[in-house]
């Protein structure tokens, strides 16, 4: 006697929301390509403020915490968001094909990884209590370096880092 095996009736995601929540190496790898693009236009606009302010001698469009905020945020914007993602999207891509392996080893974690990419660039570019102090305390008010200035006293302010 011949068994007949019950499928359940196919459903696929399609447009949006499947590249939302893809588990697929290949999409998340794309995703990854697409986000760093987009915030290497967001460091590319930092880095169009610091080259408008360097374009004359003297202060003509920022003071200089703003000057500092913008050169800090563009490299890290370029490193962090731009750079590294970029490279873990080649990886994302590229690795399971040459090593033939038909997905990630835990295909959920790697798409979790892709999302917290975005959320953390949007913490990182949104200072919510830069408003509510009489001082400079926007992103990157420490700089680079997470240093106090030497010419502002107290603590180091902002978000980052």
């Amino acid at each position: 006697m011949a068994t007949t095996v019950l499928r359940p009736a196919a459903t696929y995601r399609t447009g949006l929301y499947e590249w939302l929540t893809t588990t697929d190496h290949k999409k998340i790898g794309i995703l990854y390509t697409f986000n760093s693009l987009i915030l290497f236009l967001i460091g590319g606009l930092f880095a169009l403020a610091v080259r408008t302010e360097l374009a004359q001698p003297g202060l003509q469009f920022m003071d200089e915490a703003t000057y500092n905020q913008m050169f800090t945020m563009h490299a890290s914007v370029m490193i962090f968001w731009v750079v590294i993602p970029f490279l873990a999207g080649f990886g994302n891509y590229l690795v399971p094909l040459m090593i033939g392996a038909p997905d990630m080893a835990f295909p959920r974690i790697n798409a979790l990884s892709f999302w917290l990419l975005p959320l953390s660039a949007l913490i990182a570019l949104m200072d919510s209590r830069s408003a509510e102090r009489p001082r400079p305390a926007g992103p990157a008010t420490a700089r680079w370096h997470s240093r106090p200035s030497r010419r502002v006293p107290g603590p180091i302010s902002g978000s980052w880092p």
